[in-house]
């Protein structure tokens, strides 16, 4: 056990001092991911704004991308708790697609 401790402390200062600080242009991040078309879901980009991921965005310096705004107005946006239930996890935007490529 005080190995695992003295593990996690260096893990712990680490994470801190990864902070990229105060920037005048911090990094935008928007975690995105693409889901194809399956025999249970249509083809998708999801971007999730679960609490766990913009917590580590704005631990480093970074700015979240703002989804609820970014994402206003595009046609069959389906918005839902990052864990089904549960509001303070986050959120999670479906952007579907028409499946063709262009």
């Amino acid at each position: 056990e005080p190995l695992a401790n003295e593990l996690f402390a260096a893990t712990q200062t680490s994470y801190a001092q990864a902070s990229s600080g105060k920037s005048p242009m911090p990094p935008l991040v928007a975690w995105i991911n693409y889901s194809p078309k399956s025999a249970w879901s249509a083809e998708s980009f999801v971007v999730s704004q679960a609490s766990y991921k913009t917590t580590m965005v704005t631990d480093v310096g970074a700015t979240n991308l703002n989804a609820s705004t970014a994402l206003a107005g595009i046609a069959g946006l389906m918005v839902t708790d990052a864990v089904s239930g549960k509001p303070a996890s986050g959120k999670t935007y479906t952007i579907p697609t028409n499946g063709t490529k262009t």
